[in-house]
Order: C-alpha cells, then structure tokens, then sequence
C-alpha cells in the first residue's frame, strides 16, 4: 500500500487536479481548461496525500467515475464505478499498483462496496495492466458518445 493519507475532496485540490496536465496520448485524461470541478466536490471524490501533505491522486466513486456512452446498457446499477487519476510526474514510476489497492480499499472499507467496476480508455495499455494485477478483468468495450473511442469496462 502507498504511505498516504485519503481526505474528502476539497476545493484547492480540486483546482490542483484541473491544471494537471499529462503528455502526448494521455492528454485525453486532461481537465478541459474553464470546465467546473464541482463534480469532484460533490461528495463522492477523496484525494490521496502524501506524508508532506501533497497531492498524490484521487479517487471519484459512482456516476461521476462513468464516461458518456453510447451503449444505453453500459452501466447497470450493481457495482459500484471508481474514477481515478495519479498526478502526471508519478505516472510511469511505479506508483500504479499501490494507488489503485489504495482505491479498492477505500471503496470496500469506507464505502462498503462488493464488486468494483472502472473504466478506462481502449489505447491506455499501461493502466489496463496495472488494473489487471490488482485483479479487474475486462467484461466490454463501449464507445464514447462524444469521442468515438473505444473505452474498455473492467470489473473485480
């Protein structure tokens, strides 16, 4: 597990989240400049810091944790959907692992979940293997209803 500390989402960190930028085809994970953070202070979003207080990660649980799709059936109730994204300089390092443990143990302890379902983008070849050691395993694709890219459903 990752030496950290999981806070409730609070408005500075939120702003932090929205400038992060991550490089080349992982742009797509960027916050639209102008766009609202308020889907990330609405509750259902914790932040992850480190022993010096700085921003890690964070995690977003429920419908703000889904992508708009075009399948209609994309997302029955049952599981419960996890968001989540490391801060761009710890990408590639090795954190992956510990940060996604970090998530499921916070959905199953604090928030009670049986089944966890997440997703990720069909080209992020390097997240889907992390999430598969932690034990998802994909169950569909689906299409993005603005983007048209292919997204991959992944369930533990």
């Amino acid at each position: 597990m990752m030496d950290g500390h999981i806070i409730p989402m609070k408005a500075e960190l939120a702003a932090e989240i929205a400038a992060w930028k991550y490089p080349g085809e992982y742009a797509v994970y960027n916050w639209e400049e102008g766009s609202s953070t308020d889907e990330l202070l609405d509750g259902s979003s914790y932040a992850l810091l480190n022993s010096a207080r700085e921003l890690i990660g964070f995690y977003q649980f429920g419908a703000g944790a889904r992508i708009p799709a075009i399948e209609e059936d994309a997302y029955p109730e049952c599981p419960l959907d996890m968001g989540l994204g490391l801060r761009p300089g710890l990408c590639g390092l090795g954190f992956g692992k510990p940060f996604v443990q970090c998530g499921i143990k916070l959905s199953r302890e604090e928030l009670g979940a049986g089944d966890i379902r997440l997703t990720v983008a069909g080209f992020n070849l390097r997240a889907r293997k992390v999430y598969e050691r932690c034990g998802f395993r994909v169950i569909r694709s689906i299409t993005h209803r603005i983007s048209k890219a292919e997204f991959l459903i992944m369930l533990l």
